[in-house]
């Protein structure tokens, strides 16, 4: 078990790195894809700020009148390094929106997941939070999610992920372990970013589309599949119309 959680005040402050003029903002989402990004942007028509390669851990973002950011991550953990700057601006709600591969014949290519559990494969979340601390995502987030979806009709799985930075070490036998322990998919970020919130004291989840499999011990990319780039697209328009009604 990794032992490095500290309770003690961290020496560099995110708040050195905090955006500027960003008090606006009520939700923050985080993406890994451009082609994501740029649906979300053109579903957006309110949007009054952006800005390319400005913020620790984004190579860019936009932000709407309604209070709604969209910032353009990088994969892992640069993704808990925006967090942090972001939650240091006062951004008290996250969602990421990626991609994850099934390691379950649960849940297929181009289907919705929501998170409920992350297993903690990797290095990050063990300095937020100690190792018996279990990653999830916030329930007031977690419902909210759910209660856009249903409202659009669009259908999803519920269930764990499993979250690794050594994505070139995903083994067969820790698909079957994980799999057989609840988790439908493997992907980079949750369990850091659950455990980075629950540290901050903020809110965040997270909405992924399945865009390859590993179960059956071979490995299945389909990430320009229609039903993935459809599934995505999607998503990222219910996400615009949704969060920028919550974020008023």
């Amino acid at each position: 078990m990794l032992n490095w959680y500290s309770s003690q005040e961290s020496i560099v402050k995110p708040e050195k790195f905090a955006p500027k003029n960003l008090d606006f903002v009520k939700f923050g989402v985080i993406v890994f894809i451009r082609r994501v990004y740029n649906w979300m942007k053109a579903a957006a028509p309110d949007i009054i700020l952006e800005k390319e390669e400005s913020i620790v851990g984004a190579k860019r973002f936009f932000a709407t009148e309604s209070g709604l950011a969209v910032f353009h991550s990088y994969f892992g953990a640069p993704a808990v390094a925006l967090a942090e700057a972001l939650i240091a601006a006062e951004i008290k709600q996250l969602i990421i929106f990626g991609e994850a591969g099934s390691i379950s014949p649960k849940i297929d290519i181009g289907e919705i997941l929501i998170p409920t559990f992350a297993i903690r494969e990797e290095g990050v979340s063990y300095h937020y939070l100690p190792p018996n601390v279990r990653a999830e995502p916030s329930s007031s987030l977690l419902r909210k999610i759910k209660a856009f979806l249903d409202e659009e009709g669009i259908r999803y799985k519920m269930g764990g992920v499993w979250t690794t930075d050594a994505p070139f070490r995903e083994t067969m036998n820790k698909v079957l372990a994980y799999s057989e322990a609840g988790a439908l998919a493997v992907e980079m970020e949750c369990s850091a970013i659950f455990c980075l919130s629950k540290y901050r004291e903020v809110n965040s989840a997270a909405i992924l589309v399945i865009t390859d499999t590993l179960h059956e011990g071979v490995w299945r990319p389909a990430f320009q599949e229609a039903k993935v780039i459809n599934a995505e697209k999607k998503v990222s328009e219910t996400l615009m119309k949704h969060l920028a009604k919550l974020a008023k």
